[in-house]
């Protein structure tokens, strides 16, 4: 790729991670929404599915739009990489700036008060019980901002996978029109 090639591409693909982080912002508020009105739970689902579908969408976008509506295997998974990357940095500042300035303890009373459901019944709950106990301990323990830094690293793992796939379905080389 010629520089300027090789600088539009990864405008490009900012910009789309951008949408797509401003995407998956949409579906964390929903998902906090969520504990208080059902709906938002479907709206999360929702965007959750739809996540992948738009990635690919806005690859193959930019593949008729910018590539000629070439794009090799290589270079399709890079993009989406490069999208699935700033989304995750998006996401995770939104996750710090909301844990930091908004929730308030929200997030660790919430999960309290599911613990305390499953320590009500431990026959049913058991190990789950235990399991989540620990899970509550180890974020409190270690703070929010290692938590968004799990999260982060989530993102970006799934996202590589992710990419792995959708380029797969994005790619076009000229044997294939």
């Amino acid at each position: 790729m010629p520089n300027k090639e090789n600088n539009t591409f990864y405008q490009r693909a900012m910009q789309c991670g951008t949408l797509l982080g401003l995407l998956w912002i949409a579906m964390y508020t929903s998902c906090i929404a969520g504990f208080a009105n059902p709906f938002f739970v479907l709206l999360f689902m929702a965007l959750n599915i739809a996540s992948p579908f738009y990635a690919g969408y806005m690859a193959i976008r930019y593949r008729r739009t910018e590539c000629n509506n070439i794009l090799p295997y290589s270079k399709a998974f890079l993009f989406v990489l490069t999208m699935y990357i700033c989304a995750s940095m998006l996401s995770a500042l939104a996750h710090f700036i909301y844990f930091e300035f908004f929730d308030n303890g929200y997030f660790v009373q919430l999960l309290m008060e599911i613990n305390k459901l499953l320590d009500s019944n431990p026959q049913q709950f058991g190990q789950l019980s235990k399991d989540f106990n620990d899970t509550i301990t180890l974020l409190t323990g270690d703070g929010m901002n290692n938590m968004v830094l799990n999260i982060l690293t989530s993102n970006i793992s799934n996202g590589t996978l992710l990419s792995l796939i959708i380029a797969i379905f994005v790619k076009r080389s000229n044997t294939d029109k």
